[in-house]
């Protein structure tokens, strides 16, 4: 039996790390299921994975997307790690950049240019452009410049210049064969620009043994098989969350620390968001409450037309001073305003879910359902304990929801409007259709 020892070799003349000497790190380019056929790992499994490693902190960068924010955050929770909120784009002949929100002005700003690039193209697709960056305010981001093979100087001046003494050159090294030359090389570019070079890992995955599951997912994408797929499969499996003794051994003790001072910056929480309401529903001269207030007696009247039952009155009495304690006035009336309306245009709505259980959306219209004749729970839909608005369900008519979607981007701003997106996960049959057809499988096998 002949024993060999593989050892990987230090960039740049670095020595050996022992684990007491291991610098902090806090991955500053990750992907995850979010980036559709691209990241092969949950947030749960990022987050897990890098609590275990002893990260400091996980930015989550999908691709012109922050849907996987909120289970990211979710998964931050769970495993105590920070979350920094970020995301990779594309520009048109330009560079790449990964855009991490410093401050809530900054995460402001990255919704609109993401929301910019995904209105100008095609579902499931984007376009961002350089002019997106240079007609705005881009203060509150941070921009990591991700160069490409062939490095241009000129699009990192470009970055610099709109991201002033907020820029950072991602330095991403997988244990390539150019590895030494390429860090090299990019601390010339650093220098010459004036820019700070920060270690990043591109991270398409939480260990490496998905890698299987990450290259049949780029061979779906691209529409051909796994063994057909060459230069677009990564050459190895190195964009997994790796072990801090790795990166030890690949990056500059400098350029690992510089994660931290990136992630320190990053001040931005998600728990600072809050929604801000329409005001456009209420007139000049009342506030929500006293607005609220006056419609719910108005359609307690029209529904109750031999006067409101005591039952009824105790509902809608309790249930006011909840919504008023929660400060929801504004949502109810937003409801109110869209079930408006659809019956003042006879378009056919109808409320459901736990909303039935309110004596007020009865009066409001909004549900056909008197909680007074029966014994219902309204703590079931707006609750004390509970800190997050209700729910409320209304189904519109198919053949005519397109006009009430019209009506609400007419009368509240296409700005201030938005349809939710639905993330499809995967059935079984199709998940075994897919990877069949990217294994090269034939169909009837």
């Amino acid at each position: 039996m002949v024993c060999v020892r593989v050892s990987h070799t230090p960039v740049a003349g670095h020595r050996p790390t022992h684990d007491r000497d291991l610098p902090d790190y806090a991955e500053l380019h990750c992907l995850s299921t979010f980036s559709f056929q691209r990241g092969a790992s949950s947030a749960q499994e990022l987050f897990e994975r890098a609590r275990h490693l002893g990260y400091r902190a996980l930015a989550i960068t999908d691709e012109a997307s922050l849907a996987g924010i909120v289970r990211a955050l979710e998964a931050s929770r769970k495993t105590g790690v920070r979350l920094i909120v970020g995301s990779e784009v594309q520009i048109e002949d330009g560079p790449k950049l990964v855009l991490l929100a410093q401050t809530q002005p900054g995460y402001s700003r990255l919704c609109q240019l993401i929301t910019l690039a995904r209105r100008r193209a095609r579902k499931g697709a984007y376009r961002s452009l350089r002019k997106d960056f240079e007609q705005g305010c881009n203060d509150g981001l941070l921009a990591l410049w991700v160069p490409a093979a062939e490095i241009d100087e000129v699009q990192g001046a470009w970055v610099r210049g709109l991201f002033p003494k907020r820029t950072w050159l991602a330095v991403e090294l997988h244990r390539g064969p150019h590895d030494a030359a390429r860090l090299a090389r990019l601390r010339e570019v650093g220098a010459r620009l004036d820019i700070l070079l920060v270690a990043a890992g591109d991270v398409h995955m939480h260990v490496r043994s998905r890698r299987a599951l990450q290259d049949v997912l780029t061979a779906i994408r691209h529409k051909t098989t796994v063994a057909e797929a060459g230069h677009r499969l990564h050459p190895n499996g190195e964009r997994h969350l790796r072990t801090r003794e790795a990166l030890a051994a690949i990056y500059p003790r400098e350029l690992l620390e510089e994660t931290l001072r990136v992630a320190d910056f990053c001040t931005f929480r998600l728990e600072e968001l809050h929604y801000e309401y329409p005001h456009e529903l209420v007139p000049a001269e009342h506030t929500p409450t006293m607005w609220l207030r006056e419609l719910t007696e108005a359609g307690a009247r029209r529904r109750w037309p031999d006067g409101v039952p005591d039952k009824a009155r105790g509902l809608i009495e309790h249930e006011l001073a909840l919504i008023s304690e929660k400060q929801y006035e504004a949502y109810f009336l937003t409801v109110h305003d869209l079930v408006r309306f659809a019956r003042s245009e006879k378009i056919l709505c109808q409320g459901r879910g736990s909303a039935a259980n309110s004596a007020v959306c009865y009066a409001l219209d909004v549900t056909e359902i008197d909680p007074a004749r029966m014994n219902v729970l309204f703590e079931r839909f707006v609750s004390r304990e509970r800190d997050e608005p209700p729910d409320i369900d209304i189904d519109f008519e198919h053949e005519r929801r397109e006009e009430v979607i019209q009506y609400v981007f007419e009368r509240y701003g296409r700005e201030r409007a938005a349809l939710t997106a639905v993330a499809s996960c995967y059935r079984g049959r199709g998940a075994i259709r897919d990877v069949a057809r990217a294994m090269g499988l034939p169909p009837d096998l």
